[in-house]
């Protein structure tokens, strides 16, 4: 199999509330939600340094003193009556058992705060990953897509949406495995119902049209994201640039995704996969699974070897990057956050 990629891991322990606790950090009553092998009710773990903060969580390292094992909490405050909407990140959480997802080891529920308990990953950024090498080829974006698609297709074949596909939301750990993190924009999804993304416009050009219009997300929204992730990769751009909402859309439902911004090179299965991925109508979008049966990921042999000859400088990626990280610090100073690191 692909590096990293292969049949979904044996799923873990299922998680359940045991009972009432106090958070070490706030000394309040807690709901703690554990493996069904219950941790001990009392300051299970120890908060430590903070990793990264974002609009509406922290994650802090911890460890538990059982064990010793660092692990990464996420820490979310709420009012009370969002209480329900803040608690779905952890019920999808959950559910989820995959090689290429970030795994929930437990949760505290407070007055105050949900705090979820997982898994420790060190890697850099998707493409922070391909910056720091001096040049990659198509062969290894395609094994980076293949465990994204992977990863939700899964979502998918359990009615969740992620929502929120930015490369940001993408690690790699050695030996080079995707792992996707992040899941506070997540929704269970049914036909009926019409799932709109009030809570953050501030990435409109990763947004797909229909977020940006009354008819909701889809299955295949999520698809228009790894569209996008896989141009910037192929690219170092956007395919779309506007920052401006209306703008994006106009030009986006007009289906001027501009290829020409592409490195020179590319397979006909390269651009057949952005084509359709980022197809202005959601209906024209493969499914996750049709995009992992595409040839373009299949290809082996002779292909295989000639696109690997093909490679792309990190130059062009390394500046976007760094205007990237222009408008996240921009980002961060209106809501007075720290940039993750």
């Amino acid at each position: 199999s692909k590096a990293g990629m292969g049949p979904y891991s044996n799923p873990s322990a299922k998680v359940k509330i045991t009972g009432k606790d106090r958070m070490a950090a706030a000394e309040e009553e807690s709901e703690i939600i554990t493996p069904s092998e219950p941790f001990p009710t009392y300051q299970t773990y120890a908060f430590q340094t903070e990793i990264k903060r974002g609009r509406f969580s922290i994650v802090r390292q911890c460890r538990e003193k059982v064990s010793g094992k660092t692990l990464a909490a996420k820490i979310i405050p709420y009012w009370q009556e969002d209480k329900q909407t803040v608690l779905l990140e952890y019920q999808v959480l959950r559910k989820l058992h995959h090689t290429n997802i970030a795994q929930l080891k437990g949760a505290y529920v407070s007055p105050r705060h949900l705090v979820l308990i997982q898994e420790m990953y060190v890697g850099p950024e998707l493409l922070h990953s391909l910056a720091l090498r001096t040049s990659y080829s198509e062969v290894e974006v395609r094994d980076y897509l293949w465990q994204i698609l992977s990863a939700v297709e899964y979502l998918h074949a359990h009615s969740i949406l992620h929502l929120d596909l930015r490369s940001e939301n993408m690690i790699i750990t050695e030996p080079n495995l995707l792992k996707l993190l992040d899941f506070g924009n997540a929704q269970f999804y049914t036909q009926d119902k019409v799932i709109t993304m009030d809570k953050c416009m501030d990435y409109v050009e990763t947004m797909a049209p229909e977020l940006l219009t009354e008819q909701g997300a889809l299955p295949q929204t999520d698809i228009w994201s790894i569209g996008i992730t896989a141009f910037i990769m192929l690219s170092a751009n956007y395919p779309v640039s506007s920052d401006v909402a209306c703008e994006f859309l106009r030009t986006a439902r007009k289906g001027k995704v501009k290829l020409t911004r592409c490195y020179a090179g590319l397979s006909g299965g390269a651009v057949s996969f952005l084509q359709s991925t980022l197809c202005a109508n959601p209906w024209g979008r493969p499914s996750a699974s049709e995009c992992l049966q595409s040839p373009w990921l299949q290809e082996t042999g002779l292909d295989n070897r000639q696109q690997a000859l093909v490679t792309f400088p990190t130059t062009k990626l390394r500046n976007f990057l760094t205007e990237r990280e222009k408008k996240r610090g921009l980002l961060c100073s209106k809501y007075g956050l720290m940039i993750a690191q």
